[in-house]
């Protein structure tokens, strides 16, 4: 009865340890199948080599819609990031972005810094076009994508506004904070898609973001957590025999 209590004590401890990043870990990747099972994304944008490419032009037409996008000057110009200074790049001009569909202005403008790099569009990491199939009824919808917090803001502050566009021209806009993200599973995936979030986060945790290593999440969490279920089952095992062996 000994050993059995230690094999349970153990796998207590080891399950304690790790049931909660697998949680974690399971939802996400539970998450993240249904969105990739139900939607397929593409960039509205089509670039000079005929490829995808995250948006670059102010006026697009995307299936009979005509999308536009007018730049208000503010005269104010962005902080350098870390990034900037030590790359020597000048910093960028900050605008207000009005939003037009079909010619009808549809959302409060903006601000948003454009980009001061030679490569990569305009608007990266800030405003994109997204074409959304949704794989179950073949209906596309199309977002406008749009980052409302400055690049060295912490993501944990960060906001974004997602306009979505229906066939027939009608449109619905949602505004919401990283800490309100679990209610906007595709919004997230907009988000990732289009880096609007400067890096890529979880629906509810980012525990599947981090940059895997042996260490994790190969031995914490899910060897431990095997373990710990393995351990359990001996546990359990050698006490059922132990009580048929009084019973004989």
């Amino acid at each position: 009865m000994k050993k059995a209590r230690y094999y349970f004590i153990f796998s207590l401890i080891l399950l304690a340890l790790s049931c909660i990043p697998m949680f974690h870990m399971l939802r996400e990747l539970w998450i993240e199948t249904k969105m990739g099972n139900t939607y397929e994304i593409h960039e509205a944008y089509i670039g000079k080599d005929g490829f995808e490419n995250s948006l670059d032009v102010q006026e697009l037409n995307v299936n009979g819609i005509n999308l536009k996008i007018e730049e208000e000057k503010t005269n104010k110009l962005a902080p350098l990031t870390s990034f900037d200074a030590e790359e020597n790049v000048p910093p960028g001009e900050i605008v207000k972005i009005h939003l037009f569909i079909n010619n009808k202005e549809v959302s409060t403008p903006d601000e948003i810094w454009l980009s001061n790099r030679p490569k990569g569009g305009r608007y990266f990491s800030w405003l994109d076009v997204l074409i959304v199939k949704n794989k179950r009824t073949d209906e596309q919808q199309v977002y406008f994508v749009q980052r409302l917090t400055g690049d060295e803001d912490p993501i944990e502050k960060q906001k974004w506004k997602i306009i979505g566009i229906n066939q027939n021209g009608t449109y619905s806009e949602e505004r919401f904070t990283y800490a309100e993200r679990s209610n906007h599973a595709l919004g997230v995936e907009l988000i990732n898609f289009s880096y609007t979030g400067l890096m890529s986060m979880g629906h509810h945790s980012n525990i599947t973001k981090a940059y895997p290593s042996l260490f994790f999440p190969i031995i914490y969490p899910i060897l431990t957590c095997l373990l710990g279920v393995i351990l359990l089952i001996i546990a359990i095992v050698l006490t059922v025999k132990k009580k048929n062996l009084f019973r004989l």
